[in-house]
């Protein structure tokens, strides 16, 4: 009888057991699945932009080894020339540019879920990285040389290692592979800093917060790796501070004049109206004709506070999500851990008591099933509450402080910069939507086919957007390059200097420098400008109309043919230059 009840209770382990061996594989080729067609997308957007846009032409003139570096302004970082610096060595070819980082995109997205493999069910890293790389400002900005995608890279990787870091050991988790993960924390840290050093603080911020407060995170190869990828990643940029701005202070005032000014700025409504397709919105006069383009923007952080409710209220509960996966033991009061972020680690429920790893006899482990566990859900696809709420919690909250700065103290709207937070906060939603498809209901198929429709519907928006986007972009582009063309044939040639309206890209186009007397960019007074124009060729943008700046009044009037996607435009060229 005794030898039955064993054999019948091996025998029901084994469907899990054999689920357990083959999810790890199903679950990679889902990952390639998603980050194969992400760059499948993005090479078709990078193959139909013909040039490069005003930051990318900043970035890649410091790397161009045959055109003069565009002026690098107090709150850039040079962690996308560093990444460009390999091909722009071979070419500066924007096509070959683009289609380059599409294929770093598509890799750093792969490898960013895949660090979290371990610590979501198996569809949920998939379902949140197929959510991220299909908003159109993620397919929008993968091919282009701008820093935001690579932080919000950083920042998945980065959160998904410190949970991996501060997990307690067993005997299938060596402390070797610990001390692994908060090297790779330490990498990803670096690189978000390395992209843009100020996101890389509000990355740490939560992450050092939680490892102080929770007393079982509280490891200093943690600790010392958050402090020592900040600090390696933000070296070259606090020392460029010194060199070139005056010191790291000097710098960052500088920088907050540029973004004209922090302070107390809620921008929730100019962040959901440039959702329609609006690069930068500043001063976001834009009209919402759209809304719903947007509606995902409000539902997102509902998910998120419903996924974070779930996995608390599953945790207090027993720690299973009716019944699926294995069960963990409700927390008593007297071992809660502050902000209720303690990984939970099998122990047993009821009867006797089953070793921390998992092992024992089958008999042992049926024993310690509770009443419900009979519940029978549709498949076998492995816990849904594997390491308690830990892994959905840290991904809010360092979304949420990685989104606050944008929200709250800038008083315009760009959505690049909230990649790093959509990136982090689409994982506790993408595993709301996987718990909501495994409550056992009537008409279940019903309501994952409903679910389907919608997430479909959301991407056929979102790819009308891109698409928009990119076609508005390849012409404004090729107006550019006819633009560089007449400049060309009114004599202005390398050496040669061009300030104005346009000034980054029409410059990068016909291989001048550029330089700015007055505005965010001013690199160069209007008095040396008019002392450069004297020995070369000098030309100054304006919009049609507009008289010259008062250096440039002597200047000869160039009238230029209108091209489509930008304003009318007449340059004044100085004395020198000969058509």
């Amino acid at each position: 009888m005794q030898q039955a009840s064993l054999l019948s209770a091996m025998s029901g382990l084994e469907p899990r057991a054999r689920a357990v061996r083959s999810g790890p594989a199903r679950d990679l080729w889902w990952l390639a699945a998603v980050a194969v067609v992400f760059t499948a997308c993005l090479l078709y957007s990078a193959l139909a932009t013909p040039g490069l846009g005003w930051d990318e032409a900043v970035y890649v003139s410091q790397v161009d080894p045959h055109r003069p570096a565009a002026f690098f302004s107090a709150p850039r970082a040079r962690g996308v020339s560093f990444l460009l610096a390999p091909a722009a060595a071979l070419t500066t070819s924007a096509p070959v540019l683009h289609c380059y980082l599409a294929m770093l995109s598509g890799a750093g997205l792969l490898l960013s879920l895949c660090v979290w493999r371990r610590l979501l069910p198996a569809p949920v890293p998939a379902l949140g990285g197929a959510l991220f790389a299909g908003l159109w400002v993620t397919l929008f900005y993968g091919p282009q040389a701008m820093p935001n995608l690579w932080v919000a890279y950083a920042a998945l990787a980065a959160t998904g290692c410190f949970l991996r870091a501060v997990r307690k050991p067993s005997r299938q988790l060596a402390p070797r592979a610990g001390r692994g993960a908060a090297v790779g924390m330490a990498a990803a840290v670096a690189l978000a800093a390395l992209m843009r050093p100020t996101d890389a603080v509000w990355l740490v911020v939560p992450l050092f917060a939680a490892a102080l407060c929770v007393p079982t995170w509280r490891r200093p190869a943690v600790l010392l790796g958050l402090v020592a990828g900040l600090a390696l990643g933000c070296a070259e940029w606090v020392a460029e501070a010194y060199l070139s701005y005056g010191g790291l202070l000097a710098r960052l005032r500088q920088a907050a004049r540029i973004q004209g000014g922090l302070g107390w700025h809620l921008s929730f409504d100019d962040h959901a109206r440039a959702l329609q397709g609006k690069t930068l919105c500043r001063p976001c006069q834009l009209a919402w004709d759209h809304p719903v383009v947007a509606v995902w923007w409000f539902v997102l952080p509902l998910t998120v506070i419903g996924a974070v409710w779930a996995a608390l209220r599953a945790r207090d509960s027993g720690g299973a999500l009716l019944g699926y996966g294995p069960v963990w033991p409700p927390a008593r009061r007297d071992d809660r851990h502050p902000l209720g972020l303690a990984p939970v680690t099998p122990a047993g429920l009821r009867g006797p008591t089953v070793p921390a790893d998992g092992s024992g006899s089958a008999e042992a482990l049926y024993r310690c099933r509770p009443a419900w566990a009979g519940v029978r859900l549709r498949d076998s696809a492995g816990p849904v509450h594997r390491y308690g709420p830990a892994p959905l919690v840290m991904a809010a909250l360092a979304g949420l402080c990685l989104a606050a700065p944008y929200l709250l103290t800038v008083d315009y709207a760009a959505p690049r910069f909230l990649l790093p937070a959509y990136a982090l906060l689409l994982m506790p939603a993408a595993w709301f939507l996987y718990w909501l498809t495994r409550l056992p209901r009537r008409g279940h198929a019903w309501t994952v086919a409903a679910l389907v429709l919608v997430l479909l519907g959301h991407e056929a928006v979102q790819l009308v957007i891109v698409h928009k986007m990119v076609r508005s972009t390849a012409r404004a582009q090729t107006g550019i390059g006819r633009i560089a063309g007449m400049l060309r044939a009114a004599g202005v040639r390398p050496p040669c200097v061009v300030s104005g309206e346009e000034a980054v890209r029409v410059a990068y186009q016909v291989g001048c420098a550029s330089r700015q007397p007055y505005g965010h960019d001013a690199g160069i007074t209007p008095a040396a400008l008019a002392r450069l124009g004297a020995h070369r060729p000098a030309a100054v943008l304006v919009r049609t109309g507009d008289r010259p700046p008062a250096y440039a009044r002597g200047w000869r009037r160039v009238p230029l043919r209108r091209v489509p996607g930008l304003e009318p435009l007449s340059v004044y060229v100085s004395p020198p230059t000969q058509p």
